[in-house]
């Protein structure tokens, strides 16, 4: 199986608007977008349903973006990641047309499902999952989307604006 190009960067963060501060200085990012949940994901961790708020922004333009990731709630895969690493990346991710697909070629290459999530933005389904050989390793995101009348997406460049005008996307800066 080949995956696309990587849709983004992920960075777990202590403090979001510390972040987009740095990262807009570094980068050059000028807006940032917020993703709109229509429900609280349904997100599972070492095997079990957590209780979690996730904020995520994402800034940039084209294929690869910075995501911005404040976990709140339940231990998961980021507050386990900021204790034991503080703020830095945590993975790369790539868009999938099939994530069932993808984790089973992940899996057949050694890597273990870390974090595995669903949720609805603004009518499109999401799911996915973190893999890796463990939670200290090089881990992927991967993803699935679902539009609304069952439109898989794939690597969409320009994502972040495109996804604002669908109402996927809030921008806060």
């Amino acid at each position: 199986m080949k995956f696309g190009k990587i849709g983004h960067v992920g960075i777990v963060v202590k403090d979001l608007d510390a972040a987009v501060k740095k990262y807009s200085a570094l980068a050059g990012i000028t807006h940032w977008y917020e993703l709109v949940y229509d429900a609280p994901p349904e997100l599972y961790y070492k095997g079990e349903k957590r209780n979690c708020r996730i904020t995520l922004y994402f800034g940039g333009k084209g294929h690869t973006v910075l995501e911005l990731i404040y976990p709140e709630g339940d231990e998961n895969v980021y507050t386990e990641f900021l204790k034991r690493h503080g703020e830095m990346i945590h993975h790369v991710e790539y868009n999938v047309k099939d994530l069932d697909a993808a984790v089973k070629h992940a899996q057949s290459c050694g890597l273990k499902v870390l974090q595995h999530a669903s949720f609805v933005s603004a009518g499109a389904s999401v799911r996915y999952a973190y893999v890796g050989e463990s939670e200290d390793s090089a881990v992927f995101e991967l993803i699935e989307t679902t539009l609304p009348m069952g439109i898989k997406k794939g690597d969409v460049p320009f994502e972040t604006q495109l996804a604002a005008l669908s109402g996927n996307y809030r921008r806060v800066k």
